[in-house]
């Protein structure tokens, strides 16, 4: 594989709604599930504050990341999402595409950078882990999952850079 980490371009708008999709129909908690339309989507491409990255090889979209910036005394600080084809999971794309959407953040000025991550979702704990970040606290009992017929939490993680 020909694995290349770069900004999104309006060319994978409809791959990066069909790996949304495709995760929200194997039933996996991702902070993309709400996204309905290409056009959410290509929104985010227009915005100042907003800035999205994928790793791709060829046409093949294997993971995509967004940051959105704060805005007036908060544009100092960056929240990030990330959603991983779950072919390519363990392969740590998901480390290295976090690692590049940090560096670029740090380009433009951020110096904050959070996370938020189920407290189910072991392979994101380990991936920001991995890349830095620092566990700054919880959302209790954020939700109930369904499926594990309990509560799960919403960690806080954050990385300054």
């Amino acid at each position: 594989m020909s694995v290349i980490l770069r900004a999104m371009e309006m060319r994978d708008v409809p791959k990066v709604l069909g790996l949304f999709g495709q995760l929200s129909a194997e039933m996996t908690a991702v902070p993309f599930d709400s996204i309905a339309n290409e056009a959410q989507i290509a929104d985010w491409l227009d915005r100042e504050d907003t800035f999205v990255y994928v790793a791709a090889d060829g046409d093949l979209i294997l993971a995509v990341i967004r940051a959105k910036r704060g805005q007036g005394n908060k544009e100092h600080a960056a929240h990030i999402a990330l959603a991983v084809d779950e072919r390519f999971g363990g392969r740590k794309y998901a480390a290295q595409l976090t690692e590049f959407c940090i560096g670029a953040l740090k380009e433009v000025g951020v110096e904050l950078v959070r996370a938020f991550v189920y407290s189910n979702n072991q392979s994101s704990i380990e991936t920001v882990l991995c890349c830095g970040f620092t566990l700054g606290g919880s959302v209790y009992k954020h939700h109930y999952d369904l499926n594990a017929e309990r509560y799960i939490d919403d960690l806080i993680f954050y990385k300054e850079i």
